[in-house]
């Protein structure tokens, strides 16, 4: 097993941060800045991002077998971790292949079984499926099956590349690594997957079309405004479970002054993006088949799922 289990990708955090010229893998020794749910009137740092979002035990096997060996997890993380910051370079480039964009959709798929929280979840479920005290390895096993169905549940939804505009803030990283949305007027449900300070993944969930192919690539491209970005980034610090959202040492400031607000916020009347009149931040998924005229303002909330 790794010395650190990250629960976060330790390459992918440090593309968030401010890298060291130089380094032996630079993304790894990048240093940001965090702010922690339990001391939120402080900020943190900077911190190198391999020291940042791990714990000890977290992946452990008490009784390996062939079909949950003892490093199941870390094999997951490393189909796919080596190949991420080439991938996000590249959608930051635009110049994604579809094998570029197949490693992105193996964050996504990881990012759900990865955190901390995800056993609380499955606790829950396993119990409510009829085992009363569930073990360490009834966790892992779950797992296990929540890693193989998101990738089915992946399939049906449309993807869209999210970029920063030019006047808005970078993105920030809470420590799940994604944002679960729900958009109460169209009643579509989305989650946000920051991918650097430059870019993120928005899945929205359900909207897939039969002649859609998922791993070809993003379906739209949006750039966030002032106050899309504004919206993303309040709400990656008040996710539910969350520890502590982290981001570039020259965004300290901005980080403790991320506020503190209920799970619903007023989208503006031309909503989210740069240039065009999508009232919302899901509206894209809508194209060719009628999207409802912009409203003075739309209901966008975020909850506590795990996606």
């Amino acid at each position: 097993m790794a010395p650190k289990p990250h629960y976060l990708p330790a390459a992918l955090i440090g593309g968030f941060g401010a890298s060291e010229a130089g380094r032996p893998a630079g993304l790894r020794h990048a240093k940001l800045c965090v702010r922690r749910r339990k001391e939120p009137e402080k900020v943190f740092g900077p911190l190198k991002a391999e020291n940042i979002a791990y714990q000890y035990g977290l992946y452990d096997v008490d009784a390996p077998s062939s079909e949950l060996p003892a490093d199941f997890a870390e094999t997951i993380w490393q189909a796919y971790e080596g190949a991420l910051p080439a991938a996000i370079r590249a959608l930051e480039q635009g110049t994604v292949t579809r094998d570029d964009w197949k490693t992105i959709l193996s964050h996504v798929q990881a990012q759900s079984i990865r955190h901390p929280d995800y056993d609380r979840v499955a606790v829950t479920y396993i119990q409510e499926d009829g085992v009363p005290t569930p073990g360490r390895d009834h966790v892992q096993r779950q797992r296990q099956t929540t890693f193989r169905e998101t990738r089915r549940w992946m399939a049906q939804a449309r993807f869209a590349l999210i970029r920063r505009g030019t006047a808005a803030l970078r993105f920030v990283l809470n420590d799940k690594g994604y944002i679960p949305m729900h958009d109460t007027l169209l009643d579509l449900k989305g989650v946000l997957f920051p991918l650097s300070g430059e870019i993120a993944v928005l899945m929205v969930v359900g909207a897939a079309r039969p002649a859609d192919d998922y791993e070809a690539g993003p379906l739209a491209e949006r750039i966030l405004n002032v106050k899309g970005m504004e919206i993303v980034n309040q709400v990656a610090w008040t996710v539910s479970e969350i520890t502590f959202v982290m981001g570039h040492p020259d965004d300290a400031g901005y980080l403790l002054q991320l506020p503190e607000t209920g799970p619903t916020v007023r989208l503006p009347r031309l909503g989210p993006y740069c240039g065009n009149r999508e009232p919302s931040f899901f509206h894209w998924t809508l194209a060719g088949i009628g999207v409802p005229e912009p409203q003075e303002g739309e209901d966008f909330r975020w909850g506590a799922q795990t996606p």
